[in-house]
């Protein structure tokens, strides 16, 4: 309940924050909380339908995060992320994984309207998109999820790859930093 409070009170205060010149609107949300969490819009749909996870990094993309080329395709049953998912370890100079999962079976919002959901949510946009930094209590790992089309979303997890020496404010960072890399590639398709 606290956790809810306090993201109601940063979206207000973010809300209030403009950059904006006197007597311009703003565009309209398209999508909320009852959390306050408030996305921008979606600047066009990009629909995952056919993408190969795996296929997210390219192998110059893979190599300057330190991923290897082995790679775990699967598929994801988890209420909210069923969809296809890849997985890929990378070991120097520091032990990491890095899971995408497409969620194609419903939208974002079953992050941004969930009351169960335990994790700090941070509204941000990943190459224009809007997208939550979520960061959850288990500190060895974050995810970004983007939202990409309408029923739609891009999951990427960064976690510690088990030495549990990486920050948690660094796997976040991290997890911004590869979720831009495969939206990059997404664009490209």
């Amino acid at each position: 309940m606290r956790r809810a409070v306090l993201l109601i009170a940063a979206a207000a205060l973010l809300a209030a924050c403009t950059t904006e010149a006197p007597g311009k609107a703003e565009p309209a949300p398209t999508s909320s909380a009852p959390t306050g969490l408030v996305l921008p819009p979606r600047p066009f749909e990009l629909p995952l339908d056919g993408v190969d996870p795996c296929s997210l990094l390219t192998p110059d993309q893979r190599e300057s995060i330190g991923l290897t080329d082995d790679v775990l395709r699967s598929a994801s049953s988890a209420p909210g992320f069923t969809g296809p998912t890849c997985t890929m370890q990378g070991y120097e100079p520091r032990a990491i994984s890095v899971e995408f999962a497409l969620a194609t079976s419903n939208g974002i919002e079953v992050l941004t309207e969930s009351e169960y959901l335990t994790d700090e949510l941070t509204p941000i946009t990943v190459q224009g998109f809007p997208a939550v930094l979520a960061r959850p209590e288990h500190p060895t790992f974050c995810s970004v999820d983007v939202d990409v089309a309408d029923g739609q979303f891009l999951d990427v997890l960064f976690a510690d790859g088990g030495r549990r020496v990486i920050s948690q404010d660094q796997l976040c960072r991290d997890a911004v930093a590869v979720a831009e890399e495969a939206m990059k590639t997404l664009l490209r398709r």
